[in-house]
């Protein structure tokens, strides 16, 4: 499983250094899943999910009322995230994210 942690976007949206994945400085130019997470800024609690664009699903879904379990504590910031080449690596890592460990980790990135 190869992936990249950040804390936020380029300008254009993009991961840093947009497709370098893995350790051997590999390329990939193919779709890219990425896992987010959010945090409300009305009680701080978190969101965890997944999407090719999470900039957009943030500003045309997330923060306007469109998805059921945000829509009420709206607005949402993006405060990680990691990009992922193929879905099912994504989806794992989602299911990580939302398990008892995956909170404690989401707990200690201290944001």
């Amino acid at each position: 499983m190869t992936f990249y942690k950040s804390r936020g976007f380029s300008s254009a949206g993009y991961p840093p250094d947009t497709c370098r994945l893995g350790t051997d400085g590999e390329r990939y130019t193919g779709s890219i899943m990425y896992v987010y997470v959010l945090r409300s800024e009305k009680d701080h609690s978190q969101y965890v999910g997944m999407s090719e664009e999470p900039e957009r699903r943030l500003k045309k879904e997330h923060n306007v009322g469109k998805v059921k379990s945000t829509k009420s504590k709206m607005p949402w910031k993006i405060i990680y995230t990691e990009y992922y080449k193929t879905r099912e690596e994504a989806r794992q890592r989602e299911k990580y994210l939302k398990s008892a460990a995956g909170r404690r980790f989401r707990k200690n990135l201290g944001v």
